[in-house]
């Protein structure tokens, strides 16, 4: 730092590359703190050990070395190189849907900042600015809702946070960049904490039990009463069961077998089906002439049924305006429980939940309990058999008494 008479006070960066001494000013405090003054002494010296002069870095007049080296780490270069790498060279692979959601990410809210900007140029306080703006500027959703204080975009800051940490790790593992994350810097500053918990997703409670059985049987369409039979009685998630295929049934094991892409976790599951399930979706194919590719639930548009009917369904058509597809799952949980009949570690197993007690997890996690599961099916079909004959003989009453 350099403080003149007046009291002014600059940075300089003072190196030598080679036999030249370089000279490179950085701007005047406080306009530039110290926290960001090393950031950038950081990007001097890392372009002084790649032979890069930093004048040329910071300058309009670039290398070929430097302009190869941003064209390779730009943020719109890494984000189709980590979509690509997602979808080809890992494991656990990205689902349309995955994607899609950070294609949108980069292209509604990160692009207009950071469309020319480079992970090695671009500082972690100018990252945090770029996220505030997006959490606070009142950017029009896809529904076109601007409200951002009934609408936070709280969810919108945690994903964009998300997919810029995928990229600098990406550039940092693969690419072999020496620089830092800048998220790491960040991560746990105040934008990313949610305003309000999350809103429940509350379930069919159980004085209704009966008249949802006999509505969800009593369905006109075929595919709409099976998908929430089956979601009814597997608790599996929405997605994953409107994604399924012909080819993932197999009518002799009783089993519907999810790939891991299409699973919250990125683990593979199989539920196993109770016999009236089984019975409904051996109907359904025979009406429906699919073959083993086909969706088992389709859409208008050829693709698979929209992830929005079956809350639709109950809250619409069934009636039920308070619950939700999801609150199928706590519907099965909180089911078995009260029973006393079945292995806990067998229902959050069916649930798809890790194991959170590290000795069970040690223990147990590569079990299965697909053959403990089988009964926990059969026992839903069971007890919403049972709610429905209660809420018949109910109705029958209630129409003899009017009678």
């Amino acid at each position: 730092m350099r403080v003149r008479d007046s009291l002014q006070k600059d940075w300089f960066y003072r190196g030598k590359l080679g036999s030249n001494v370089i000279k490179r000013g950085l701007g005047s405090y406080p306009t530039v703190s110290l926290e960001e003054v090393r950031d950038l002494i950081n990007i001097c010296k890392k372009c002084v050990l790649k032979g890069i002069d930093p004048r040329d870095h910071f300058g309009s007049q670039k290398n070929e070395n430097l302009k190869a080296s941003d064209d390779m780490y730009k943020f719109s270069t890494l984000i189709e190189d980590v979509i690509e790498y997602n979808t080809t060279m890992t494991d656990k692979v990205w689902s349309e849907p995955h994607i899609k959601r950070y294609r949108g990410i980069w292209k509604n809210y990160l692009e207009k900042y950071l469309k020319n900007s480079s992970v090695t140029n671009t500082s972690h306080t100018e990252i945090l600015a770029i996220l505030k703006k997006i959490k606070s500027d009142p950017v029009p959703l896809v529904s076109g809702k601007t409200d951002t204080k009934r609408y936070n975009r709280t969810t919108t800051t945690n994903l964009a946070k998300t997919l810029l940490n995928i990229m600098y790790t990406y550039a940092i593992d693969e690419l072999q960049w020496d620089g830092d994350n800048a998220i790491d810097r960040i991560r746990s500053n105040k934008i990313f904490k949610k305003m309000k918990k999350p809103v429940k997703h509350s379930s069919v409670i159980e004085e209704d039990f009966g008249r949802y059985w006999h509505s969800v049987k009593s369905l006109n369409n075929m595919e709409d009463r099976v998908a929430l039979m089956v979601l009814t009685t597997t608790g599996l998630r929405v997605a994953s069961l409107l994604n399924a295929r012909w080819s993932w049934y197999n009518k002799a094991k009783k089993t519907l077998s999810i790939p891991s892409e299409f699973m919250k976790r990125k683990e593979s599951f199989v539920t196993p089906l109770p016999d009236m399930v089984v019975d409904a979706l051996n109907n359904l194919k025979n009406a429906s002439g699919s073959t083993k590719d086909d969706y088992i639930f389709h859409g208008r548009d050829g693709g698979h049924m929209n992830f929005n009917r079956p809350r639709k369904l109950i809250r619409e058509m069934l009636g039920f305006s308070y619950a939700t597809a999801h609150g199928a799952r706590t519907v099965l949980k909180t089911t078995c429980e009260k029973s006393h009949r079945f292995n806990s570690l067998a229902i959050e197993a069916q649930l798809h939940h890790d194991i959170t007690d590290k000795v069970e997890r040690s223990y147990m996690a590569d079990y299965d309990w697909l053959a403990e599961r089988f009964p926990i099916v059969e026992y839903m079909v069971t007890e919403m058999e049972k709610k429905e004959k209660e809420y018949l003989a109910v109705m029958n009453i209630g129409k003899k008494e009017l009678a």
